[in-house]
């Protein structure tokens, strides 16, 4: 009579592997829960603080093409985080991709961590940021293209944005999730 052991043994270990890569496999389609989003767009932003345009002053950056390049920053970020975005060199087009989501916001208060603001009065706005703090309703940002380098500003109360020495005032923002 042989032994049914290396049988199962086998079996066993088949199934161990089939579990241990059940575990590990992650479906193509699996998106990130909202809270880590929003951690990773302020961590991959705030890792970039102090890169700048090589030249300086030239506009070219790791972002996107040579020119302005503050929406290029911004939608990177998100891009990172694995929000499926296009690389926008015009701030408005990041409200535009927003509103066609349901995800802009036409106020200056309400934001959240990892959500990009813009600066300015409307669509043809003039700067964007992303939100990487939040704390006594005042918000801290990281702006690309800010004097031609990655930047932290803040913290600011986001209603008075002009007045703390950012661009503009912010006229809305685009949420991350």
């Amino acid at each position: 009579m042989r032994s049914t052991k290396p049988k199962k043994a086998a079996t066993l270990f088949a199934a161990l592997v089939t579990a241990c890569l059940a575990v590990l496999t992650v479906p193509a389609d699996a998106s990130p829960r909202a809270a880590d989003v929003r951690s990773e767009i302020a961590r991959h932003a705030k890792g970039e603080v102090g890169q700048g345009e090589t030249p300086p002053g030239s506009n070219c950056n790791p972002y996107g093409p040579c020119e302005s390049w503050c929406a290029h920053f911004a939608t990177w970020t998100w891009r990172k985080a694995g929000i499926d975005i296009p690389n926008y060199g015009f701030t408005g087009d990041i409200y535009t991709w927003g509103k066609k989501r349901d995800r802009a916001h036409g106020t200056d208060t309400g934001m959240r961590v990892g959500d990009i603001v813009l600066y300015g009065t409307g669509p043809g706005n003039v700067d964007t940021g992303v939100v990487v703090a939040v704390s006594d309703g005042k918000i801290t940002t990281v702006e690309g293209n800010s004097g031609d380098k990655v930047a932290r500003h803040g913290p600011f109360d986001p209603r008075h944005a002009k007045a703390a020495g950012r661009p503009a005032d912010i006229y809305g923002w685009v949420s991350a999730a």
